[in-house]
């Protein structure tokens, strides 16, 4: 039976900073020939929706404050409206009790 240190001296390991700048330089490799080419046009077109979905989001921006505005406008006109009324209303009271009453 062989000891632990014997099987330690037997399989030379390369040091962890040898071994990712191996990996490193393997990979910077395989990205190059693979990914490069296949990549930019991806690239370009995400790029390209990109700038479709933030001109979109500016349209939708420009729509929400139109709308808020709207809202404003008619909830004060709907506002002066009721009190109008409100104000004609309390005006005639006594003369629309007296026409019931009859």
């Amino acid at each position: 039976m062989q000891s632990h240190e014997a099987r330690l001296s037997v399989s030379p390991v390369a040091s962890l900073s040898e071994s990712r700048a191996s990996l490193k330089d393997e990979f910077k490799c395989s990205a190059r020939n693979t990914g490069e080419t296949d990549m930019e046009p991806r690239v370009t077109e995400l790029e390209t929706h990109l700038k479709y979905i933030r001109r979109d989001m500016d349209e939708v921006r420009g729509d929400v404050k139109a709308i808020k505005h709207r809202l404003a406008y008619s909830a004060g006109a709907t506002a002066m409206v009721l009190g109008l009324l409100g104000w004609i209303a309390n005006s005639r009271f006594d003369q629309l009790v007296s026409l019931l009453s009859r």
